[in-house]
């Protein structure tokens, strides 16, 4: 290796470790980590052979810290889609994440809108009809999200739980399909 690659090396190889020494992890749980669960329902148009779009349903986790806005998601989905054709056949896909969110919520405000991205593990199970066979689609995917949630206020059980409802919109390439969602959300938390 010439002297002008081992310096590019080294040089990339310091501003990797500066960025990771200066971005703080936010913390997952602890004194004022607000926790919300998310509930959603939406479709999900997807690019592959054999489907088009299914509807969608999730459950998230969703983690923030008020001094920096941001959080952890983990969330897990599923849907089903029949494919018509010479070889009709179902499938479910059953999809699990785990990302980063960061969100806003400007003081006095009941809109808190919050970007995301993260990775995901997918499993599409599929079912042929005309012969019977069933075989199984697993992969990694990325992911980017974007979204809204409303404020609907606190409420005096459990120490001032408060319920959000939102839109969110997210995009996905992956080894199997590549899909773009639009869900309602429904949710509560602290």
């Amino acid at each position: 290796m010439s002297a002008m690659a081992s310096a590019q090396v080294l040089g990339s190889t310091l501003f990797g470790a500066f960025v990771l020494v200066a971005c703080a992890v936010p913390r997952p749980y602890g004194e004022g980590v607000g926790l919300h669960t998310l509930f959603s329902g939406g479709y999900r148009a997807v690019a592959h052979d054999d489907f088009e779009g299914h509807a969608v349903y999730g459950l998230e986790l969703v983690t923030r810290e008020p001094e920096s806005g941001w959080g952890y998601e983990l969330g897990a989905s599923y849907g089903t889609e029949d494919a018509g054709g010479a070889r009709a056949h179902t499938a479910e896909f059953e999809e699990f994440s785990f990302g980063l969110r960061r969100s806003w919520q400007p003081e006095g405000s009941l809109v808190r809108p919050y970007l995301a991205f993260g990775g995901a593990h997918e499993v599409i199970e599929q079912r042929l009809h005309a012969p019977r066979a069933e075989f199984d689609e697993r992969g990694g995917a990325a992911y980017v999200r974007g979204g809204v949630l409303w404020d609907l206020g606190r409420y005096a059980f459990d120490r001032g739980t408060e319920v959000v409802v939102g839109v969110d919109v997210r995009g996905q390439a992956g080894d199997d399909q590549d899909s773009v969602q639009l869900a309602l959300v429904l949710g509560f938390g602290r």
